[in-house]
């Protein structure tokens, strides 16, 4: 069974959110106003969530195993977290100053996250990235920075580039070339990004060591995760946190999607401390958020009584709701908790292997933690490059059939557990997997 039938199917059973897409054209370019939510013919419109549960304009139900893009660690309308955003709300919405939650979620970041004295908030994880590569700039009185190839940190001048692009436009693998990723982005910010092959120790080192007079920073996610929840090895974290050392570059951590591999992070459950951590997405409990935290005598070049040296605003950053919401959030987030997530997920991985072999389709599960993504090819993923090498038509159709099932991925077939999932819905994730597979062969 063709693409072509499973794109008939997501048609017959979303003619509401056609209809709401054809009307959001006359008001959005495209009618979309987030192009990571879009994919074709049309996006789905959303009108409610409970729990596991996200229900289209059409009334259909599925199991939510994308979550916002990990943002939504406890599923949809969690109670507690509710209860926090309408305690705050009903106070106020916004004070112009601080509040008690921004200090107790403050509290509660820096006591769990190993490398970070100090923090401060934001209002998206692209605020978190640009924050952390100013102040790096700031502090070592250096312009460049280097990043992985692949990694996505926001949508910020310094890092979009190198990004969701075809390998073909991207030079040799070994010493990749540095391109933006969007229209927009000026040639001087493209020349000012490094561009690292990810996972490849040997090449990465000898990058950040020809370029080291020049590099403020070397920003990396320990997980690529719009790439494919690729997992860094440990060999490679370890070789930038000793060569960033060596030559006086601030290593950052991009942990907005991987603070929940474990209660502290990436960064604990490597072992790997960097000098700054970017954060987002879990910390806000659902609602627009970003921070950034480090060794304290980076982060000082923020205090306001000594200057600052760096400045950073914003008319929503810190504001209570948000602040109380994330605060419900992560105090939910304990060890056992995240524990029984994974192995949920570990049960899912085999599960989608097994129904694989059985139809004789190659598939390579990534991840680590609550986080999973399905590569439909038999070789193995450990960069950009490697994920991208795909057949990208079976990809849109697995991706479809899977909807038109009930199950909601992201479009580049990443998945994330909530906390409230449990076996069953693992199980009805795989038997869904089983009914598409089977339609190849009807």
């Amino acid at each position: 069974m063709s693409l072509h039938t499973e794109v008939d199917r997501y048609e017959s059973l979303t003619p509401q959110s056609r209809g709401l897409w054809d009307e959001a054209r006359r008001y959005m370019p495209g009618g979309d106003t987030r192009t990571s939510v879009f994919w074709p013919p049309y996006p789905l419109f959303f009108t409610h969530g409970a729990g596991t549960q996200i229900w289209d304009q059409d009334g259909v139900p599925r199991t939510d195993f994308i979550n916002n893009f990990t943002s939504l660690p406890h599923g949809h309308a969690d109670a507690d977290v509710t209860r926090a955003i309408q305690d705050a709300a009903a106070k106020g919405a916004a004070f112009g100053g601080g509040n008690e939650p921004q200090v107790r979620l403050a509290k509660l970041l820096c006591e769990r996250l190993p490398s970070v004295d100090l923090v401060r908030f934001a209002n998206s994880g692209t605020e978190a990235t640009m924050n952390c590569v100013r102040v790096a700039r700031a502090f070592t009185g250096r312009r460049k920075i280097a990043k992985a190839e692949g990694g996505y940190h926001g949508t910020h001048d310094a890092v979009s580039v190198s990004v969701k692009m075809s390998p073909a436009l991207l030079g040799d693998a070994a010493d990749p070339d540095a391109v933006a990723s969007t229209g927009g982005v000026p040639d001087g910010a493209v020349r000012d990004t490094v561009v690292l092959p990810y996972n490849d120790v040997e090449n990465s080192r000898r990058i950040v060591e020809a370029n080291a007079a020049e590099l403020a920073a070397v920003i990396v996610e320990p997980m690529l995760g719009s790439a494919g929840m690729i997992p860094a090895s440990l060999e490679y974290l370890t070789m930038l946190r000793d060569v960033t050392q060596r030559h006086g570059i601030l290593l950052v951590f991009d942990e907005v999607v991987t603070l929940r591999l474990a209660s502290g992070g990436a960064q604990e459950r490597y072992g790997v401390m960097p000098d700054l951590t970017a954060l987002g997405k879990v910390i806000g409990g659902g609602l627009p958020v970003g921070g950034f935290g480090g060794r304290a005598d980076i982060m000082e070049l923020f205090d306001p009584t000594q200057g600052p040296k760096v400045s950073q605003a914003g008319t929503f950053t810190g504001n209570p709701v948000t602040m109380a919401a994330g605060l419900a959030a992560m105090e939910k987030l304990t060890p056992e908790v995240m524990m029984r997530t994974e192995a949920l997920r570990d049960q899912l991985v085999d599960g989608i292997r097994d129904v694989s072999a059985e139809f004789g389709v190659p598939v390579q599960v990534t991840g680590m933690g609550p986080f999973y993504a399905m590569h439909f090819t038999d070789h193995a993923i450990n960069n950009f490059r490697d994920a991208a090498d795909v057949d990208q038509e079976f990809k849109r159709q697995m991706f479809l059939g899977l909807m038109n099932e009930g199950i909601l991925v992201a479009s580049y077939m990443v998945g994330s557990l909530s906390t409230p999932m449990t076996e069953a819905d693992v199980e009805s994730h795989v038997d869904a997997l089983r009914r598409v597979l089977a339609r190849r062969t009807e």
